[in-house]
């Protein structure tokens, strides 16, 4: 016996075969719009564009626009952590001989910055101030501060004078995972304060940096002063251990809200309380930031690392600054077998 169709479902299947006609209809007619509509003056291109040899090759619709609502495009500190001795002398020789040395005067020293800053100019070009970042407090000093002496020094650990203008001698015992970090970013905190740092940076000394695309994305994604609020970005890893995406040592940065969240809302207890098993800085560092109470923007920069490394020797880091037209350079977007504690053997950071 046939079965009838009742008129809803007869109502149903006519609607929707009617939806099909219009949408192949819309796609075919969009189609032939698409070829025949000439080229928008000015396109906009995904992060996996954004290469070196491609800045001069596009315009982005916001480029060079004034800020909303701010009177400044924003400004980040870049910390290039190092240390006392010859070998830490040399690096910072070519640091200062390659990425440093661009010529773009929206790359300064940080004595610089602060004239600027200190003289109100109309006409302020410094975006990115730069300072070596050296652990220069005796053997007696904590690692991470967390007393009423002196931030900085005036001198390393050696007794020698900052004779290029660009290092700052922080007032801890030198280290690498312990608490110079955090430190620094209390260094920062006071900047923004004093003198309107939006973004904290840290990168190693064995990293090559594209400058150019550094300063593209701040100009692009890095909103200023005050809408800047609890972000932080870099490549991202993940805990294992506390579950939770950081951002790698080689080069991350915060808002200056969140660096002042760090180092100074936390106390060095708490701080030491939060730390992993084995301590690691940049796990560490992610672990201190999103125990804030607050959501965290977290900017993964996996398909846009705009920097090589580990690039140790001189050799390996000229080659790298050579390179360096071949970024950005493009890794997972979040390697989650971090993540797996089956191959991960039940451990983790």
């Amino acid at each position: 016996m046939r079965r009838r169709i009742s008129d809803y479902t007869r109502f149903v299947l006519l609607a929707l075969a009617l939806s099909a006609f219009i949408a192949c209809s819309s796609v075919k007619y969009l189609g032939k719009y698409r070829m025949s509509a000439p080229l928008l003056r000015y396109q906009f291109f995904s992060q996996e564009n954004r290469a070196l040899s491609k800045l001069d090759d596009h315009l982005w619709p916001y480029n060079r626009e004034e800020p909303i609502g701010a009177g400044h495009s924003s400004t980040m500190l870049l910390g290039i952590f190092s240390t006392s001795g010859d070998k830490y002398n040399g690096r910072r020789e070519y640091i200062r001989e390659t990425y440093l040395a661009t010529g773009d005067d929206r790359i300064c020293k940080l004595e610089e910055f602060k004239r600027q800053a200190t003289q109100k100019l109309n006409d302020r070009r410094c975006k990115i101030p730069y300072t070596f970042v050296i652990g220069a407090g005796a053997s007696d000093r904590p690692k991470d501060h967390d007393d009423n002496e002196p931030l900085t020094l005036e001198t390393d650990q050696d007794g020698h004078a900052d004779e290029e203008g660009d290092c700052t001698y922080l007032n801890v015992k030198e280290n690498m995972e312990d608490g110079k970090s955090t430190t620094y970013m209390k260094f920062g905190a006071g900047l923004h304060v004093e003198y309107g740092i939006d973004y904290v940076a840290k990168i190693d000394d064995d990293t090559v940096l594209a400058t150019q695309l550094l300063l593209q994305f701040i100009e692009d994604d890095l909103p200023p002063t005050p809408f800047n609020r609890r972000i932080y970005g870099g490549t991202g890893w993940a805990s294992y251990a506390h579950n939770h995406i950081y951002a790698a040592g080689q080069f991350y940065f915060m808002s200056s809200d969140l660096a002042d969240y760090v180092s100074n809302q936390l106390t060095s207890e708490d701080r030491l309380a939060m730390m992993h098993g084995r301590h690691t800085e940049d796990a560490d560092m992610g672990t201190f930031i999103f125990s804030h109470p607050r959501p965290i923007k977290f900017m993964n920069l996996s398909s846009f690392r705009f920097w090589h490394h580990p690039k140790k020797s001189k050799t390996e880091f000229l080659a790298g600054w050579k390179s360096i037209g071949g970024l950005p350079g493009h890794g997972n977007l979040l390697p989650f077998w971090h993540l797996c504690p089956s191959w991960m053997s039940g451990k983790g950071i």
